[in-house]
C-alpha cells in the first residue's frame, strides 16, 4: 500500500470513516510498566450481541489498520460481524519486533497488559495474530515463543526467521493440549533472502506429521514485499479461519 494514500486515509475524521458502516472505531491508550511508555491502539468494534462469543483479530501494523479493517469489511461482509480488530500503532518497528531487540518485551505487553486490556468483558471464541515483514517475523516469534495466547497465526513475508525455522520447535506446538493454525506467504517478487528462508520453513515443515498443528504456505503471484500484506490477510483468513 502506497505510503501517501494511507497518510490521507488516516487523516480523514473517524466519524465520516465510519458513516454508514456496521462498525465504530476507537482510540484507547494503554499505560505500559513492561515498556516504559503509553501505547495506542485503534479498535474496531462491530455491533455485537452481548452474549456472543467474538473474534480477536490483532494487527501489529496498526498505522495502516483503518484502511485495512475497510477493506476487510467489504470483502467478508458478515463473515467478520463477530470479529473485534485491534490495530496496535507501532512507533518503534524495528526495536519491537525483532527477535534480536525487545521482541520479547513487546510479546510480554501484548500478552500481559494489551490483551487483558482490551477482551476484557468479551466471551472470546478464537485469537489471531496478523503481521508483515518484520511484524511477520514477530508473529512467528510470538508462536514459538507463547503459543497459549494465540489460536491462529498469518505471517507475510516474514524476515528474519533465520532462527525461527527449526522443526523441533514447531512439533512442540503439536504437543500442546490445543489446536494452533500458521499461514505464511510471499509475493513471487518478494526480497531474495524471505523467498530463501520461507523455502526452507517450508521444506523443514513438509513431511512432518502434526495433529493439533496446521499450516499452511503460498506464494502470492505478481506480488512484491511492500504489496503482499493485504492478500496474505485475506487469503490467511479464508483458509483458516472464515
Amino acid at each position: 500500500m502506497k505510503q501517501g494514500l494511507a497518510l490521507i486515509f488516516l487523516l480523514v475524521s473517524l466519524n465520516i470513516f465510519a458513516q454508514n458502516c456496521n462498525f465504530v472505531i476507537d482510540t484507547i491508550e494503554i499505560k505500559s510498566d513492561i515498556l516504559g511508555e503509553n501505547r495506542q491502539v485503534i479498535v474496531f468494534k462491530p455491533f455485537i450481541d452481548n452474549v456472543k462469543a467474538v473474534k480477536f483479530l490483532y494487527l501489529l501494523d496498526g498505522e495502516n489498520s483503518k484502511v485495512l479493517y475497510q477493506q476487510l469489511d467489504k470483502q467478508f461482509g458478515e463473515s467478520i460481524s463477530n470479529v473485534i480488530v485491534i490495530g496496535i500503532i507501532n512507533p518503534e518497528r524495528r526495536r519491537d519486533m525483532l527477535y534480536a531487540n525487545d521482541a520479547d518485551k513487546f510479546l510480554e505487553f501484548l500478552t500481559t497488559e494489551l490483551i487483558p486490556s482490551v477482551e476484557n468483558g468479551y466471551k472470546v471464541e478464537t485469537r489471531i495474530l496478523n503481521g508483515h515483514s518484520f511484524c511477520g517475523s514477530f508473529t512467528i516469534y510470538s508462536l514459538l515463543n507463547k503459543p497459549e495466547y494465540f489460536d491462529s497465526y498469518i505471517a507475510s513475508s516474514p524476515t528474519p526467521i533465520i532462527d525461527l525455522i527449526s522443526v523441533e520447535s514447531y512439533l512442540k506446538l503439536d504437543s500442546l493440549n490445543k489446536e494452533i493454525s500458521f499461514y505464511f506467504s510471499y509475493g513471487s517478487k518478494d526480497m531474495k533472502q524471505v523467498q530463501k528462508w520461507l523455502k526452507k520453513l517450508k521444506e523443514n515443515l513438509s513431511g512432518q506429521s502434526f495433529t493439533n498443528f496446521d499450516w499452511k504456505f503460498e506464494i502470492h503471484e505478481g506480488k512484491n514485499h511492500n504489496d503482499s500484506d493485504v492478500i496474505a490477510l485475506f487469503h490467511g483468513l479464508s483458509i483458516l479461519l472464515l
